[in-house]
């Protein structure tokens, strides 16, 4: 498997330049195709007894909307064009989260930054990652907030035998074969890690078999949750990128009692390749 076609969504603040030049950086070492997206959706009217649901905006700000994402299009195109790879920009005046699950199905991989808790984000003018893993059927690159490059040299597989997380593995093969050394790890409670072990032999033959060298096995304790063993796990193997499935259980109960995706969508230190 190889990308021949990354898709970026950049948002039209510092974060979105951020994104901006590691997505040209990718598509330049892995001499791809690179699309870059972005939307912002008029907010509905609001007052103390009221809110317009379907509002009418006005054309001023209407056209204040398309001149910024038109500026944000050819700072893509500036930055892009010095790269060899072929480029294009796509926008909209519609629901971020929207506009880029529909557009998905032109790309391998879509690049996108992390967010604050759900309750707390800008359905207007921000994408909602989960539900682009949820509903894309493509892989997400999550770049967490002033991260500008990704090296990807030490990558952490965080397994779990489940259907997501062996998808994630297949899409992640073009960064964990050139990686420098590939961590594959299971966090277990006590007394489970004979089997562990044996989970992650068939996966090192897997990966062996798929032309990635330098990988390593690791079976972990859960440090009162799983997410906090896979930090101290990042931390301490100098880790960069994360490769795990996401929401292998209900997005409203990881939302209610917490999960490794919320975890990952929210607080990773690190980017991190997810797939469903």
């Amino acid at each position: 498997m190889s990308y021949k076609v990354l898709m970026a969504h950049l948002d039209l603040d510092e974060s979105g330049d951020a994104r901006m030049s590691l997505a040209v950086e990718l598509a330049g070492r892995f001499e791809t195709a690179l699309i870059g997206v972005s939307a912002w959706a008029p907010s509905p009217a609001s007052g103390i007894d009221f809110a317009v649901i379907e509002p009418v905006p006005d054309a001023t700000d209407l056209q204040m909307m398309e001149d910024l994402l038109k500026a944000r299009g050819e700072k893509f195109r500036v930055l892009a064009g010095n790269a060899s790879r072929p480029t294009e920009w796509r926008a909209a005046l519609e629901l971020p989260t929207e506009f880029v699950v529909r557009e998905a199905q032109a790309a391998d991989l879509i690049i996108i930054g992390g967010t604050p808790h759900p309750m707390l984000r800008d359905p207007y003018g921000t994408v909602d990652p989960g539900a682009v893993l949820l509903r894309a059927g493509r892989p997400i690159l999550l770049v967490p907030p002033g991260i500008t490059s990704l090296a990807g040299k030490h990558i952490a597989i965080a397994w779990k035998d489940t259907r997501e997380a062996r998808r994630a593995i297949v899409d992640a093969l073009p960064f964990l074969r050139t990686a420098e050394a590939v961590a594959v790890v299971e966090f277990c409670e006590p007394g489970e890690e004979e089997g562990a072990r044996r989970r992650l032999d068939d996966l090192m033959q897997f990966l062996q078999r798929h032309d990635v060298g330098n990988a390593y096995q690791r079976v972990r304790p859960i440090d009162v949750t799983v997410t906090n063993a896979l930090f101290h796990f990042v931390q301490d193997d100098a880790i960069d990128l994360i490769v795990a499935g996401g929401y292998g259980h209900s997005r409203l109960g990881e939302w209610i009692f917490g999960g490794v995706t919320h975890d990952l969508l929210t607080n990773s230190p690190v980017c991190c390749l997810l797939s469903h």
